[in-house]
């Protein structure tokens, strides 16, 4: 096996499925990545057994063949090298010579019938999305899934479409974030819950592309299969009953508070500088055309902030998780914010003043109990 390579699109594709690849090493060939050779181009697969993913790169292929090789240090030999071309080949044993200028490494490989097999999905049953659209939808639900091993169901996003409507959900319990919209395309109704890191992995690949263009998706038993470009991600999807994300949204919350989103993102990044893991509370003290927002830790000190706010009803107190609070302001790309409340013991509402019509998103935080 021997081809030749323009260094800085194979050393592109495997930055983009690093994130796929085992780190913990529980079984050895999952740190592999599997190239295969053969015609005009490669074709590179990664998997952890749960997530995976299927690009290809051009190349000049001198004798087909396939390998497996430790992905992190095929990447990092690309990395140190400076030619342009790289010629990768394997010898009379099970070692990977890789040439670029002077430069020579020899790397080991893996019998590539250990690698696991890899699901097809031919996507004649997919439905297309648009590519802007979707990365925007989950830069404003990613942050809010939870990592907690212990809530496996939402591990993950809900996506559902019905009747034309997208619906896509993320909560770990304390916080919520829900998006509707309307899509304008014949898709059959569906739902599935896809997990956190497959999400984090279609935001990086839905970025590597034009954002006006469409990718496809689609459901085959208990995967979800994506197709973004020549690009294929694929994910098992959560089996697993998502909570009922309508009854955590608070419809009677009647006291109304607009901002400037980046100026309280200011205030809330210099309380993260005065918090602790034991204690993130934040209080919120609103009168009218003014927010008091003020930061106390018996062991690192005091933090207050003022700032000019839209609002002129009575004086109102709130505690809110400072670190929930700018994971919502960070990743909104607005100018303004709307937050609506009932009582200090009521949920905060949260949305975006100058919202698109075509997208309606809520955000949702638990308030944390006032001392004092």
């Amino acid at each position: 096996m021997e081809f030749h390579s323009i260094r800085a699109e194979l050393l592109s594709e495997l930055q983009l499925m690093m994130g796929v690849i085992e780190k913990k090493h529980t079984m050895p060939i999952l740190a592999n990545i599997l190239i295969q050779a053969e015609g005009n181009q490669l074709t590179l697969k990664a998997t952890d057994l749960e997530v995976g993913v299927i690009t290809q790169c051009p190349a000049q292929v001198v004798e087909p063949g396939e390998f497996t090789v430790d992905a992190k240090r095929l990447q990092d030999m690309l990395s140190t090298l400076s030619g342009q071309q790289v010629a990768l080949s394997m010898n009379e044993g099970s070692m990977l010579d890789v040439v670029s200028g002077s430069a020579q490494f020899a790397i080991e490989t893996m019998p590539t019938h250990d690698f696991p097999t890899i699901p097809s999905c031919d996507f004649e049953s997919s439905i297309q999305l648009p590519i802007g659209f979707v990365q925007a939808c989950i830069a404003r639900v990613l942050f809010s899934i939870s990592n907690d091993p212990h809530k496996y169901a939402i591990n993950g996003a809900l996506w559902r479409i019905q009747d034309k409507n997208l619906v896509m959900v993320s909560t770990d319990g304390h916080r919520m974030s829900v998006i509707r919209s309307e899509i304008d395309a014949d898709i059959a109704d569906f739902e599935v819950i896809i997990p956190r890191k497959t999400m984090g992995e279609l935001k990086k690949l839905l970025q590597s592309v034009d954002s006006d263009e469409s990718f496809l998706m689609a459901l085959i038993d208990n995967r979800v299969f994506f197709k973004v470009g020549e690009r294929v991600l694929f994910s098992r999807a959560i089996d697993g009953k998502f909570p009922d994300f309508e009854k955590a949204i608070p419809s009677n919350n009647d006291k109304e508070f607009v901002f400037e989103r980046t100026v309280l993102g200011d205030v809330m990044k210099r309380k993260m500088v005065l918090s602790s893991d034991k204690s993130k509370l934040v209080r919120l003290s609103f009168s009218a055309g003014r927010l008091t927002v003020v930061l106390r830790n018996a062991e690192r000190g005091e933090s207050v902030d003022q700032i000019d706010i839209e609002y002129d009803g009575e004086e109102f107190e709130v505690g809110f998780n400072a670190e929930y609070v700018l994971d919502y302001l960070k990743n909104m790309g607005c100018d303004r914010i709307r937050l609506l409340l009932k009582d200090a013991a009521n949920q905060g509402l949260f949305r975006i003043e100058d919202d698109p019509q075509e997208m309606q998103y809520e955000h949702v935080i638990m308030p944390m109990r006032l001392l004092g």
